[in-house]
């Protein structure tokens, strides 16, 4: 195999268009698009999708150019689209994906056992033979459209778990990509991850990539455990290195970050300030606690809620002073677990707020719906406090908008330990979410902290999101990936003069 440098684009520092010449470009694959196309009285429009991780690698794209591989999320889509519309910077390939693939592989194995799985819920895992079957039959997909697509000398960067075994796949038939994986969700101790009845299969589809990312350094730890325990692979833990089959992968923590400028610029637009004092007037409260997720088991809304009560149990002072505005944006609606769970927190809410509304004064602010980027800073800028409780969570990029949200330093973050981002940002307060004593005391600790002490802690958050943005985050992956790739190519080459 050809050594090579590391080219401009994968280092950064080159724009490229949909249509230029091989070699140049970044190549990410997803589960889904980052964009929706809606259809209405015989028109069709592109929207691009609201979600943490989905925005930030639009962004990314539409910065340095490229070549997005995804399911569109529904049906009938053209095969390529030029992005964005009119001014295309970047192209989309779409997998198609039929109501089986999606019931089976999506719905299925993604959402009813790797999800739980890897947030170390094994209660809510369903292992099913047919659910993995198509698992395989769509990562196979994914990787002929991969190796169709792609030029010599593209990088691949995969997303998430949905995919795993798209790089051993894809590396089957073309040796001549460096291709990378980032895991956005934790990994589960080995102990946990035995459970999973195609353990072996899963490692061995990651293993076909150079590097294989996650946010914390606990999250790789527990994925060069599996590998040894589990595939009896040689480990360097040291090095951080897996060697398999011949074949050398890296697993490192790059803990992913958010684009600052965006977020600021957003928070300091005169439209952005006045929504969010109309957000303050309509909710006749001197305090404002926000908690802003998808509705999922993993995000701890229930133990938020319950912490808020104990809170309100403890501090009746504070009563008609505060309220909670609790933003729950609609997800997997079809699954089981995500409807009883609904259920569970509308009855949850509507205790809480019976039992403490008085005088025109509610509690609770209960919003079932995703708002657009520009609603959802109003509500960070209106808020003093966000308490964010995940019981496991990849990072949480959240607790970083909103902390970028608030460049005059006024605000207060409480996080769960259990969030990937608190082993970053760690003058957040820090609780345990299981315990709603602490989770009340922590609100109570927020109010009543002094105006200078709140200041030097958020200043201290901002600089560290500043530190650790999209650019420097996609740049250390990027440039990790171009380095391995090359040694492993050039210890390929040796063997192969041998």
């Amino acid at each position: 195999m050809q050594n090579r440098e590391p080219s401009a684009h994968i280092n950064g520092a080159h724009r490229s268009s949909p249509g230029e010449s091989a070699g140049r470009r970044l190549v990410v694959m997803s589960n889904r698009a980052p964009i929706r196309i809606v259809r209405e009285d015989g028109h069709e429009r592109i929207e691009p999708t609201v979600g943490g991780v989905g925005t930030t690698f639009l962004r990314l794209l539409e910065r340095h150019g490229g070549l997005w591989i995804a399911w569109s999320g529904g049906q009938k889509t053209p095969p390529r689209l030029p992005f964005p519309p009119g001014h295309p910077c970047f192209a989309m390939s779409f997998v198609q994906l039929g109501e089986r693939d999606v019931s089976l592989y999506y719905y299925g194995l993604c959402n009813r056992a790797l999800w739980p799985l890897m947030h170390s819920m094994i209660s809510n895992c369903h292992f099913n033979t047919s659910h993995w079957r198509q698992y395989v039959l769509v990562n196979e997909r994914f990787a002929e459209r991969a190796v169709a697509e792609a030029d010599s000398g593209d990088a691949l960067w995969i997303q998430d778990f949905h995919l795993a075994l798209t790089p051993a796949k894809i590396r089957a038939k073309r040796s001549d990509l460096p291709i990378g994986i980032f895991w956005h969700v934790p990994f589960p101790p080995v102990e946990l991850y035995m459970v999973f009845p195609w353990r072996k299969e899963m490692l061995a589809g990651m293993l076909g990539a150079d590097m294989v990312g996650f946010h914390t350094h606990g999250y790789a730890r527990h994925f060069l455990d599996a590998c040894e325990r589990v595939l009896g692979a040689e480990v360097d833990r040291a090095r951080c290195e897996v060697r398999y089959r011949g074949r050398l992968t890296r697993a490192l923590p790059f803990p992913l970050g958010i684009p600052v400028d965006y977020f600021e610029q957003l928070a300091a637009n005169p439209k952005t300030l006045e929504r969010a004092q109309r957000i303050r007037r309509a909710l006749r409260s001197e305090i404002v606690v926000l908690g802003v997720d998808r509705l999922d088991y993993t995000k701890g809304i229930l133990e938020r809620l319950l912490g808020f009560e104990r809170f309100l149990d403890t501090n009746p002072v504070y009563h008609r002073r505060v309220t909670l505005v609790l933003i729950a944006v609609p997800s997997r609606t079809k699954v089981t677990d995500y409807i009883m769970l609904k259920r569970q927190v509308d009855e949850t809410v509507g205790r809480v707020i019976g039992k403490f509304s008085s005088a025109g004064w509610v509690p609770i602010r209960y919003l079932y719906t995703q708002f657009g980027a520009e609603e959802l800073v109003a509500h960070y800028v209106a808020a003093d406090i966000a308490l964010l409780t995940p019981l496991r969570d990849g990072m949480n990029l959240v607790a970083k908008e909103f902390v970028a949200s608030h460049p005059s330093d006024d605000a207060v973050l409480i996080l769960s330990e259990f969030a990937g981002a608190a082993e970053e940002l760690t003058e957040a307060l820090l609780v345990n979410p299981y315990d709603a004593d602490a989770v009340a005391e922590r609100l109570r600790e927020a109010i009543e902290m002094e105006p200078a002490k709140r200041a030097a802690r958020m200043r201290t958050l901002r600089h560290k999101v500043h530190e650790n943005n999209l650019e420097r985050w996609s740049a250390n992956f990027l440039h990790a990936l171009a380095g391995d790739f090359a040694l492993e190519a050039h210890a390929a080459s040796a063997v192969g003069a041998d």
